[in-house]
This record gives structure tokens, sequence and C-alpha cells, in this order.
């Protein structure tokens, strides 16, 4: 990928650069056309002496005629021309992409944190209407490294309405491939609860986890 974006970026310059230098020798030539016409007019608007001759066979008027040999007689000026500009919209295009690309697969990589969390454990505990989520997540060996991870905890009613939600970073700020590390939710002023769920952040990403826990603990009446 490196290697085309390489020959673009050169070929791209080269044709610039061949462009820039035939517009200038264009340019001096039209210059150069230019100051002929000039002494060729003052030649034959100059006034007749023994030493200087009328000239005879000069049409004054062809003089002025500009000559087709310039920028719009040479077709192929405007083809590098087309062609610069084509070179130049796809390297836009392309690196634009790239970056576009780049940028997702980053995003990607964040949402996945490598591979997903492991949920070891989990448990509650109510306190009149204080309720207490805590649990045991684990990097998973072949996962990447993660950093600042925040366990959330929602909670909902008989009817399955939402009722609050509470978070608070795990214990461990950093969690390398392997390592495990506590949590604990406090969620105050609930009192209808049947139910509740657990998700992993990393500010507003959602980090991917299963649920590896060998009895899955479901909140019970008694604890309403």
């Amino acid at each position: 990928m490196d290697v085309v974006l390489l020959t673009l970026t050169t070929l791209s310059l080269a044709a610039a650069a061949g462009f820039g230098a035939l517009s200038w020798r264009v340019g001096r030539e039209e210059r150069e056309r230019e100051r002929a016409r000039i002494a060729a007019l003052s030649t034959a608007m100059a006034p007749a002496t023994s030493e200087t001759p009328l000239l005879s066979g000069v049409a004054v008027g062809s003089v002025f005629d500009r000559s087709t040999e310039g920028l719009r007689g040479r077709p192929m000026i405007k083809v590098a021309a087309g062609a610069v500009m084509l070179l130049l919209v796809a390297g836009g295009i392309f690196i634009g992409s790239r970056t576009s690309d780049t940028a997702d697969a980053s995003a990607t990589v964040q949402r996945n944190g490598g591979r997903p969390l492991e949920l070891m454990s989990m448990r509650h505990q109510r306190q009149g209407t204080a309720l207490t989520v805590s649990g045991l997540v684990k990097n998973p060996a072949a996962g990447a490294a993660v950093q600042g991870v925040t366990a959330v905890v929602f909670v909902f009613d008989r009817t399955g309405a939402f009722v609050a939600s509470g978070r608070a970073p795990l214990d461990f700020s950093t969690l390398a491939p392997g390592d495990e590390s506590p949590f604990v939710v406090n969620i105050a002023n609930v009192s209808d609860v049947a139910r509740y769920r657990v998700t992993f952040r990393t500010g507003d990403t959602v980090v991917r986890h299963i649920d590896r826990r060998s009895d899955h603990v479901q909140l019970a009446q008694s604890v309403r």
C-alpha cells in the first residue's frame, strides 16, 4: 500500500514538473514572437530615407496576427494538464479512503479490545434501598492490554422497565493480558428491582465481554 502511494505521488510530481517546464518554454517562445512582432512593426512604420528604403512586400496587418502555436494550438499540453489533474484527484481519493479505513480499523480495535473480556463472577447485596453489585472480570491471555475500563450496571423492574444505573471503574486501571480485576458498583434509591445487567466501557465505547460464570445469579423476589 505504501509503495502504491509513493509511486502515485512520484508520478504526480513528475507530471507537474514536466507541465511546468513545458509551460515555461511556451511562454518564452511567446515572448520572443512578441519582440519579433514589435521589431517588424517598428521597421514597417519607419520614415523613408536614403539609408532606409521603404520595405516592399511587408503586410503590416500580418504583424498583429496571433500565432496558433500557443497553448491553444498544442493539444499535448492540454492532455498533460488533464493527466496531472486526474493523478492529483486520484491521489486525494486514495489517501482519503486509506485514512478512513485506518480510522475504522482503530475504532474496531478499540470496541473489541483485542479479545472480549470475561466475566468470571458477579453477586449483589441489598441494604435498604441501595443495591451493590460486585464481581470479577478477566482479560484473556490472548487479549490486548486495556486501560480505563468502567463497569456499568443497569437495573430493571418487574415489567422490564429501566429503573436506574450506576458505574464505577475497575479496581485495576490497567488490565494486561491474563490479568483479573474486581469491581464494585453502588446504586442508591432503588426499591422495585427484578434484574440487573452489567456492561463494560472505556469512555463512551462498549468493551465486549463474555459471561464465564458457572452459575448465573438472578435477582429473586426477596431482594426487592
